[in-house]
């Protein structure tokens, strides 16, 4: 008869103790659920809190002290999106009715939202942040037509603002 010796069990007491203290952290977080219990918000009336860096609505800005559109038109953000979902017609800017800061401006700015992955690609590559993501997450609508923000849209301020969660939470 041939006997076979046998090395240590794969993990051996490391991997015991390793599992052991991952059991005890999920039973940590679980208890600390039951003790302060379920959250509830009553949506309508109380805005769920976000996360700082959260991505929403997008914004197109102006310039603080000129009033100019801060976009130009180069088209960077259209080309960095991943859903195609951005549409930028560029026009030349008079100088007597100046838009942007720029030699061009956007005559057309469009954003489907139905394809939108909310990315933050378009933020990134503007070279001017003409185009920021915002903290608004209700959005929603009855027709697709409808979730195609234009230019006039995303200028325009948030109707309310969505409130943010602290560190502590």
């Amino acid at each position: 008869m041939v006997s076979v010796q046998r090395g240590p069990e794969p993990g051996g007491a490391k991997g015991l103790y390793r599992a052991f203290g991952e059991t005890l952290r999920g039973l940590r977080t679980t208890m600390a659920r039951v003790v302060e219990g379920p959250v509830t918000i009553q949506y309508p009336e109380e805005k769920t809190p976000v996360y700082p860096r959260f991505r929403g609505r997008h914004k197109l800005h102006r310039f603080e002290d000129t009033g100019l559109e801060k976009c130009v038109g180069c088209s960077l953000c259209a080309a960095a999106c991943p859903a195609d979902c951005i549409r930028v017609v560029a026009a030349e800017n008079d100088p007597d009715d100046r838009v942007s800061a720029g030699e061009r401006y956007a005559a057309v700015y469009e954003i489907n939202l139905s394809r939108c992955i909310f990315c933050g690609y378009c933020e990134v590559a503007c070279p001017f942040d003409a185009i920021t993501m915002g903290h608004e997450y209700e959005m929603a609508d009855y027709n697709r037509g409808d979730l195609i923000f234009t230019k006039e849209m995303l200028l325009a301020e948030p109707i309310e603002k969505v409130p943010l969660r602290n560190e502590g939470e």
